[in-house]
Formats: C-alpha cells, sequence, structure tokens
C-alpha cells in the first residue's frame, strides 16, 4: 500500500511537472513565433502587399465549397480559427452569424455559379442546423443551384444535404438513415461506486425539473420520458419532413423505409429515391464542368470550387498577421481616428451573445459568465449609439443567481427605452429562459429548446469516499447548531435540509415571478407551463412563453424597426476573446483533460457529462441552486 501511494505520488508529480514544463515551452515558443513574425512584417512595412499576395482571387464560374466540417459556433471570428492543445494545429470554425450574412452575398454574387455541399459527419441541434438549411433554401430562391455530394452521410448531413437541387452518393458509400434517438446519461451507479452521497432539492412540483434524475435514478422518470417523446417527435418532424419533401414522398413513407431498414446498399438508395445518382470524384467534376463551371488551373478536368473559409474572408491570412502586428504593438490602430466624435446618434443594433452554461463571474466564448454578459449589455445601454439590442441566447441555463443579475440589465435595458429582442437558438432553457423573459419580444425556432422553467439544488457529499477509500475522518467543534450542516462529507438533513429547501421554493418563485412580469401572465398560468418542463419553440409559443418563430437576421431586423432603425450598423458584443490567450488558458485546463481522455480512449461525448457533475460538485456557493436544462442530450 506504502509502496503503492508512493508510486502515485511520484508519477503524478512527474506529470505536474511535464506540464508545468511544457506550458513555459509553450509560453516561450509562441512568444519567439508572434514576436519574429510581428517583427519580420513590421520591418516590410507598406511593401507588404506589393511584394506577396496573400489574398484568394474568386475567379468566375466558381462554385461555393460548404463542407461543414467546422465546428458551428453562434459567433465566428475574423481569423477563423485556435490553436488546439492536443495537436497544437489550428482548428477552425464557422459562425452562424457569418455564414447566414455569406449566404445573402453568394446569392447577389456574379462570380459564384452555385454550391456544392460536401457534408459527411454533420451533427448538432436541430434549430442551428435547420438555420443553416433555411440560409440554403434561400440561396435556391435566388435562381442558383445547389449539388450534394458525399460518400457518406451522417443522418444530419443527409437532411443537410437534401436541400439540394440533384443529390448524389458515392458508389461505395452509404447513408446513416435510421430515425432519431435521444439519450441521457444517468450517474446514480457511478457515484455510488465513487462513495460519493448526492442530496437534491428541486422547486415545488417541478415535477419535470429532470436534471437531478441522473444522481438519483438509473432510467428516466414517466415525465421525463414524456417530455423526452414530445421533443424528439418535434425534432423527427422538422428534419423528416424536410427529406420527405425534398425527395417527394410521404411522412409516412420515409417512416416506413426507416422502420423497415429497406435502404441497405447503395442501390438501393438509389433506387428508392434517396439519391439522384452514384457518382465517383471524378465524374461530379464533370458534371460540375458540364454546368458551364469555370475548370481549376491548377487541378486539370477538376471544377474550380472556393471553400467556405475563403468565401467569408479571402484576406484572413493578411489579417491575421495585422492582428499580431497590433497586439504586439500594444495598440488598436487608427481605425477610429477619423471617426466623428460628435456623431452620437442611436444608428446601430447591438448583437449580445449569450453562449454556454450561466455562472457568476467572468466566463468566456463559451461560458456565460454573469459579468462579462451583464457588462455587455450594460455597455450597450449607456452607448448613444446603439438604438437596440438583440440578445442572442444559445444555453442549458446554469446558475439561478447568476441568470438573475443578467435578468436585471434586460429590465434596465427596456427602461433606457432601447428595445430588447430575444433570439433563441438550440437552447434557451431554464436559466436561459430566465434571462429572456424581459425581451419586448421573444423570437425561437420550431425546435428550440426552451421552458424548463423551475430550480434545483446539488449537495454532493463525499463522506463515504474519503472514509471508506482514502481512509480521511472527521471531528471538530461547532459553534452552533447548523453551524457545520454544510460541509461536503455528511449528507445534509433535518432542519438544514428543510432550509435550504425553502430558499430553492423562494428562488422558484421569483422565477416564475419574473417569467409573469415580463410575459404578462400571472404567477399562476406561469406556474401551471412551467414544473421544470421542456418546451420546443414551437410549443412555446402556443403557450405564451414565446411570440412568434424567427432566426438572428429577423430578430435584428426586428429591433431595428422598433427602434426606427432604417440602415442598422451591427456591434457584437462582448469583444470576443483573444484565440492565442485562449489556447494558452486552454493548455491547462479542460482541453488538457480531453487530451488526456482521448488518450485513454474515452470519447469526448461521454467525458463532457462528467465534467459537468464535477462543475457542479466544485460550484460556488452562489452557484449551488440551478436554473438549468434537465439533461444533456445525444441526438442520434
Amino acid at each position: 500500500m506504502t509502496f503503492g501511494k508512493q508510486f502515485l505520488a511520484s508519477l503524478l508529480g512527474s506529470t505536474l511537472a511535464l506540464i508545468i514544463a511544457g506550458s513555459l515551452l509553450i509560453f516561450i515558443f509562441v512568444g519567439a513565433l508572434v514576436g519574429g513574425l510581428s517583427a519580420a512584417f513590421a520591418e516590410a512595412g507598406d511593401d507588404i502587399e506589393s511584394d506577396f499576395d496573400f489574398g484568394v482571387d474568386i475567379e468566375e464560374g466558381s462554385v461555393l465549397h460548404l463542407t461543414f466540417d467546422a465546428p458551428l459556433a453562434e459567433r465566428g471570428m475574423e481569423v477563423p480559427f485556435t490553436i488546439g492543445f492536443g495537436s497544437l494545429e489550428p482548428e477552425t470554425q464557422m459562425g452562424l452569424n457569418h455564414f447566414l450574412s455569406d449566404m445573402e452575398r453568394a446569392a447577389e454574387d456574379d462570380r459564384i455559379e452555385g454550391i456544392l455541399i460536401q457534408a459527411d459527419m454533420l451533427s448538432g441541434y436541430p434549430s442551428m442546423l435547420g438555420e443553416v438549411r433555411d440560409a440554403l433554401v434561400r440561396f435556391k430562391a435566388s435562381g442558383k443551384w445547389i449539388v450534394a455530394w458525399s460518400e457518406i452521410y451522417s443522418q444530419s448531413a443527409y437532411w443537410m444535404g437534401s436541400v439540394a437541387d440533384e443529390l448524389y452518393l458515392h458508389p461505395e458509400g452509404g447513408i446513416d438513415l435510421r430515425g432519431m434517438s435521444l439519450e441521457t446519461t444517468f450517474y446514480k451507479r457511478m457515484l455510488a461506486d465513487l462513495g460519493v452521497e448526492m442530496t437534491i432539492v428541486r422547486g415545488p412540483d417541478n415535477t419535470y425539473k429532470s436534471a437531478v434524475e441522473p444522481y438519483l435514478r438509473e432510467s428516466m422518470s414517466d415525465a421525463n420520458r414524456e417530455q423526452l417523446t414530445a421533443l424528439m417527435e418535434d425534432f423527427w418532424a422538422r428534419m423528416g419532413g424536410d427529406i420527405a419533401m425534398a425527395r417527394g414522398m410521404t411522412m409516412e413513407a420515409l417512416d416506413a423505409h426507416l422502420n423497415e431498414l429497406t435502404m441497405r446498399t447503395t442501390q438501393d438508395f438509389l433506387e428508392q429515391g434517396f439519391v439522384d445518382g452514384l457518382l465517383y470524384e471524378d465524374e461530379l467534376h464533370a458534371m460540375l464542368l458540364e454546368k458551364g463551371v469555370t475548370e481549376d488551373e491548377d487541378e486539370a478536368s477538376h471544377a474550380q470550387l472556393v471553400s467556405y473559409g475563403k468565401y467569408h474572408n479571402p484576406d484572413f491570412f493578411e489579417d491575421f498577421i495585422t492582428t499580431l502586428q497590433v497586439e504586439m504593438e500594444g495598440g488598436e490602430g487608427d481605425e477610429d481616428e477619423d471617426k466623428d466624435e460628435d456623431e452620437d446618434e442611436a444608428g446601430s443594433v447591438a448583437v449580445v451573445f449569450a453562449v454556454g452554461a450561466i455562472e457568476s463571474g467572468e466566463g468566456d466564448d463559451a461560458t456565460i459568465g454573469s459579468e462579462r454578459i451583464a457588462g455587455a449589455l450594460r455597455e450597450a445601454r449607456l452607448d448613444p449609439e446603439v438604438g437596440a439590442v438583440v440578445l442572442r441566447v444559445n444555453s442549458p441555463g446554469g446558475s439561478a443567481l447568476a441568470s438573475d443579475v443578467i435578468w436585471r440589465e434586460t429590465v434596465l435595458l427596456k427602461e433606457a427605452g432601447k428595445p430588447v429582442i430575444a433570439s433563441m437558438s438550440d437552447l434557451a432553457a431554464s436559466g436561459g429562459y430566465y434571462i429572456s423573459c424581459a425581451a419586448d419580444h421573444i423570437l425561437a425556432q420550431p425546435n428550440t429548446i426552451t421552458g424548463s422553467i423551475g430550480v434545483f439544488g446539488v449537495l454532493p457529499s463525499a463522506g463515504k469516499l474519503m472514509r471508506e477509500r482514502i481512509g480521511l475522518d472527521f471531528d471538530g467543534v461547532q459553534s452552533h447548531k447548523h453551524a457545520n450542516a454544510i460541509n461536503g462529507h455528511t449528507p445534509v438533513g433535518g432542519e438544514a435540509l428543510a432550509a435550504i429547501n425553502d430558499g430553492v421554493t423562494d428562488i422558484y418563485n421569483g422565477f416564475i415571478s419574473r417569467v409573469a412580469e415580463g410575459r404578462g401572465m400571472t404567477v399562476e398560468a406561469v406556474d401551471e407551463i412551467a414544473r421544470g418542463r421542456v418546451w420546443t419553440g414551437q410549443d412555446a409559443m402556443e403557450i405564451g412563453l414565446v411570440d412568434g418563430m424567427g432566426n438572428l437576421q429577423d430578430a435584428v431586423a426586428m429591433a431595428a424597426e422598433m427602434a426606427g432603425i432604417a440602415d442598422p450598423e451591427l456591434v457584437e458584443l462582448p469583444e470576443a476573446v483573444d484565440p492565442f490567450e485562449q489556447f494558452l488558458e486552454d493548455f491547462a485546463g479542460v482541453s488538457t483533460a480531453m487530451a488526456l481522455a482521448e488518450a485513454a480512449g474515452v470519447e469526448d461525448d461521454l467525458l463532457a457529462p462528467l465534467l459537468e457533475v464535477q462543475s457542479l460538485v466544485n460550484a460556488a456557493p452562489q452557484d449551488r441552486i440551478q436554473a438549468r436544462l434537465p439533461y444533456t442530450l445525444r441526438i442520434r
């Protein structure tokens, strides 16, 4: 036992030393890289543009090539990549805000003949993917064509590809089209094996607030199964409905194909109308050339394809170098020197991106920190050039306290006379709905997951783990009866638990009161549709939690109209996190855990729920009471 402990301690010490040493080396490496590039280009000065052509010329007759092989984010960066810890290579992303505007531009761009969709393993929530597909539908309405081809399609990739005028499959490829399932993970047995006991409290009658079920059960409750089934049926109605309509069949026929697994070979997909042809890649390019597409100068018999990244920002490398220069010189450039200092007319719409779980503190681009998002809303309120605000929400919720801090700033915006439109993406549930409910108008997607108006608290006790597995014992003195009631190693009970439960009930009552005030409903009416129940955007509109259906662009247009702004400029808040700073922060953070898990063969989608459990266990006291989505969904 002693040898084992010493060996483990030595191993951990060595690993920690390697991480620290590696961190120092990375700092030195990145500093040298950035400094060297900045110095080199600073020395070149104004001759850079004349000596080098970093830009990408888009030829007439080009095809916009959409592969969707980068994660889809609410908000894209102009330098569209970050540095990954695991590989030290750039990791690209696609911003939904950029994609929507780029599709409008491509529809009017004479250089773009059409679009080639080549999506293999696309995945995500139906709401955001639905916005992408709708943008492609609008592109087609301009009179231009869309072709889809891939070696293999995931179900979501096939849904996206079905928007095309012509849909093709590799002769030896396949389509994973089997229907939809929603799955959640339960931790009860794992926690019991570890010796961790969970004390759970939740709001009164929060029957559907099943966020606590993974800690108490090994399978879902009837109430949870009811709401999950409703979500799945709405998701499939959108996805399956689009596929059936695009391929000229009924939903009943599509469902029959899936239930009977009639598509087993590529020939089956062709004969039953799921694809228009079976093509090798060279045959695909020959077909595109026949459509009048320009031939690639560098590759004979290939169509001229333009990647989405290059189309979005053909000068991104030049912009990247400029960004490095500015950061190394410690300045922001001279772009505002010519700005009229007296200009204070409210001609802008601010889009505040609230993405991720809600917690107290600063947060980042993937987490809603109450200080950061409340600060962004405050900045928009105090800026005389901002006439209206769109709060773009993609969040499963989180800390009830942090949600209330953000909610207060939306109220102050309205009191300042600036219209506030809440635009819901994939998720605007629980705390995500909390921060939205005071808006003048709420727009969602039909498949947005929202509602979940409820509260719960998690009080972990690791006493059994510490006593039986580690060998720790606890004893002490206290001045008052309940001074040691919440100590982390003894389950909370008795009067202390009753007091906590009263506090949770009070927070829930406050939550439904905020909703009632924002939605013009009675508290009783809100309570009837709350109780932790999850709703899709379409169902939420029918019960009064949402005002209408619409995407981000619709929300911006509505905000501008309410503020009387004819041609609004967009201001995106809060300021995006610098990708290099994020890389260095991630080096010793969650990315490290992900990299180690990957090395151990643990899939990311299985590790993420465990990290969420860890975050709840380690949450700050003010964040222990959660207004959060009842589960982490894996959509298959």
